[in-house]
C-alpha cells in the first residue's frame, strides 16, 4: 500500500472515530427543564445553636451605642471679593487713540509696555520697533502661535488677520502720557501683506477689553512707585477691580447709601428705579424688554433708500441685545475700605467691559 493510501485511510478512520464519539457524549443542555425541588430538611443533633446568617463584629458588645452619626462636613466659607485701586489716571478714549497720563519716567512706563506686550504675544520677542517716541509691536494672532498652524496656513494660503499694537510715548512735567493703538494686518492668498488704519481700542470691544489690561498694568506700577499717590487714590471716589476682573466704584467717604440715588442721577446715567437700585445707559422708554417689537429688515436696492421691513417679531428673551439697550441693578458693598458701587452686567458679552463704562460714565 502506497503511503498516500495510507495517509487517506487513517483520515478516514480519524472522521469516524471522531463522529462516533461525540453521538456517545449525552447532551444535558436541556437536563434543568426536568429538575426538582429538593424538599428534604436538614436535621441537626439536639441542643445546637441555631444558624444565623449576621455580619459578626469581634468584641461588640464593648463598643459605645451612637444613635446619631456625628456630623464631619467641614464648615467651609465663600471666599469674599477682594477689591484693588485703580490708579486715579487722567484716561481718554478717542476713535484713534487712547491716552492715558501717567507720572511714570518714560524708561519705567516702556518697560510696562514691553511686558505688556510678552503677556499676549507669546514666546519670542514681541517688539518690531523700539525708540524714545514710540513702541510697535510684530503681529499679534494664530499666525506665531506653532509650526502646525503655519503649515497649514501654507496650505490653505487662508491666512488669518493678525493685530500691530502701536503706544506712543509723550513726555510732560508730570510724568509721562502715552497712547495705545492698533491695527489690523491682513495678509492674502498671494501672501501680500495690507495694513490698516490706527485705531484705538474704543472701535472693537475685544480691543477695548485689552485697553483695559494696559491701564491696569499701567495703575499697578504707578501706585507701586509712589506711596503718596496711592493714598490719594484710595481715599477719593474711584474706580477700583475686583478679584473676578469686574469694575467697581469707590465711592468719597461724605457719601452714604442714602445718596447713592441722587449721585447716579447726577451722572451720565440714568436712573431707572430707586427700590430696587437699578441703571441705564438710556432713557427707560428706549431699554429694550422682553415682548418689544423687533423688525426683521432687508438692505434697499437702491442707495440711500429704506430697508424693506419683512416681519415684525416680538423679543423672547434678551439674548443678543446690545448693552447700551439693557437695565443693570446696581448693588451696594460695604468694605473697611468703603462703600462701593457694583453693577451687574454678567448678562451681556463682555461683563468687564460694560462694568468699566458704567463706573466711567458714574465718576464723571
Amino acid at each position: 500500500m502506497s503511503i498516500v493510501r495510507m495517509n487517506k485511510l487513517a483520515a478516514v478512520v480519524s472522521v469516524t472515530a471522531l463522529v462516533a464519539g461525540c453521538s456517545l457524549i449525552d447532551d444535558k443542555a436541556d437536563a434543568y427543564q426536568q429538575s426538582q425541588t429538593n424538599d428534604a430538611q436538614l436535621i441537626v443533633p439536639e441542643g445546637s445553636v441555631t444558624a444565623r446568617d449576621r455580619f459578626v463584629i469581634p468584641n461588640e458588645d464593648k463598643i459605645s451605642i451612637t444613635s446619631v452619626a456625628p456630623d464631619l462636613s467641614i464648615p467651609t466659607k465663600a471666599i469674599p471679593d477682594s477689591f484693588s485701586p485703580l490708579a486715579d489716571l487722567a484716561v481718554t478714549w478717542e476713535d484713534d487713540i487712547l491716552w492715558i497720563d501717567t507720572p511714570l519716567e518714560s524708561e519705567t512706563l516702556g518697560a510696562v509696555i514691553k511686558n505688556f506686550l510678552v503677556s499676549i504675544y507669546g514666546e519670542g520677542d514681541p517688539v518690531a520697533v523700539n525708540t524714545d517716541a514710540e513702541i510697535i509691536s510684530a503681529p499679534v494672532g494664530d499666525q506665531d502661535v506653532g509650526s502646525l498652524l503655519k503649515f497649514y496656513y501654507s496650505i490653505t494660503r487662508l491666512y488669518p488677520d493678525r493685530t500691530e499694537y502701536r503706544f506712543e510715548l509723550v513726555a510732560d512735567a508730570k510724568g509721562t502720557k502715552v497712547g495705545m493703538q492698533y491695527r489690523v494686518v491682513s495678509t492674502d492668498k498671494n501672501s501680500d501683506v495690507t495694513y490698516g488704519d490706527w485705531l484705538g481700542p474704543e472701535s472693537s470691544d475685544q480691543e477695548y477689553e485689552l485697553g483695559l489690561q494696559f491701564i491696569s498694568a499701567v495703575s499697578r506700577e504707578a501706585l507701586a512707585q509712589d506711596e503718596e499717590f496711592s493714598a490719594s487714590t484710595r481715599s477719593k471716589t474711584n474706580i477700583w477691580v475686583t478679584s473676578e476682573g469686574d469694575y467697581v466704584l469707590k465711592l468719597d467717604d461724605s457719601l452714604v447709601k442714602a445718596d447713592v440715588a441722587a449721585f447716579i442721577e447726577q451722572s451720565d446715567l440714568y436712573l431707572i428705579s430707586r427700590n430696587p437700585l437699578e441703571l441705564a445707559f438710556v432713557t427707560e422708554g428706549e431699554i429694550t424688554k422682553v415682548g418689544d417689537i423687533k423688525p426683521l429688515k432687508l438692505p434697499s436696492k437702491t442707495e440711500g433708500g429704506e430697508d424693506i421691513v419683512l416681519l415684525n417679531l416680538r423679543y423672547r428673551n434678551l439674548d443678543g441685545v446690545s448693552w447700551q439697550k439693557r437695565v443693570y441693578p446696581v448693588d451696594l458693598i460695604q468694605k473697611p475700605e468703603g462703600l462701593f458701587i457694583d453693577a451687574d452686567t454678567s448678562a451681556t458679552e463682555l461683563p468687564n467691559v460694560v462694568s468699566y463704562r458704567i463706573m466711567s460714565a458714574l465718576k464723571k
